[in-house]
């Protein structure tokens, strides 16, 4: 395990009897660009603590996409925990956006560490509390914001933790993660490049 990784855990998150079980207990893993973290269908044997990267959690029905929220390093996916702790198939999925490294804590310890440690406890229900958010955004953005809106959030989500102005992304990708088709996908950024907002290139766009 890489030790700036520990020492980045304990400075940000926990305190040291949580870090020395985690240390103790959990793998390092890396997982490359469009690698699975968390089946759909499946029970939860794992959950991830991202160190590193960045992944998303997507739900899929009759063959279409929606992004639920990201996973940013030192967080984890409360759909995995939730499912771990209620021993329940999960109903989403989880991939790598970008090559990342995750601890991978065994799922029968996250009970018993929210009892016994109070900063895992804390990390936990901070999590709660994010993702609730997170997805209360998502719906919100479905229910009351045009397409135009939800690209443009879409876009500004990705620089942040990109930090780049550059998006290596298709149009497919881009209309999968935003539950609509591509050609409507491709109109709208047809029209903000008009409007001088972005600049399309094949296989990437800019935010101007």
């Amino acid at each position: 395990m890489d030790i700036q990784d520990i020492v980045n855990l304990q400075l940000r998150t926990f305190r040291e009897p949580a870090l020395k079980e985690l240390m103790a207990s959990c793998n390092l893993v890396e997982v490359p660009e469009g690698g699975m973290i968390l089946k759909e269908g499946s029970y939860v044997k794992t959950v991830p603590i991202l160190l590193s990267g960045l992944a998303k959690v997507v739900k899929e029905e009759d063959g279409k996409e929606i992004l639920l929220y990201n996973i940013y390093p030192l967080e984890s996916c409360i759909m995995s925990i939730s499912c771990s702790l209620n021993q329940e198939k999960s109903p989403v999925k989880a991939l790598a956006e970008q090559p990342s490294k995750a601890l991978l804590i065994p799922a029968h310890k996250i009970g018993d560490w929210q009892r016994q440690f109070p900063s895992f406890n804390q990390y936990v229900m901070d999590l709660y509390g994010k993702r609730f958010n997170d997805i209360l955004d998502a719906f919100n953005a479905l229910a009351f914001q045009n397409l135009d809106q939800r690209i443009m959030a879409y876009f500004k989500a990705k620089i942040k933790n990109a930090g780049s102005t550059r998006l290596y992304i298709t149009h497919q990708e881009i209309a999968d993660e935003l539950g609509t088709s591509r050609e409507t996908v491709s109109r709208l950024l047809k029209k903000l490049e008009h409007e001088g907002i972005v600049a399309l290139h094949r296989g990437w766009v800019e935010l101007i």
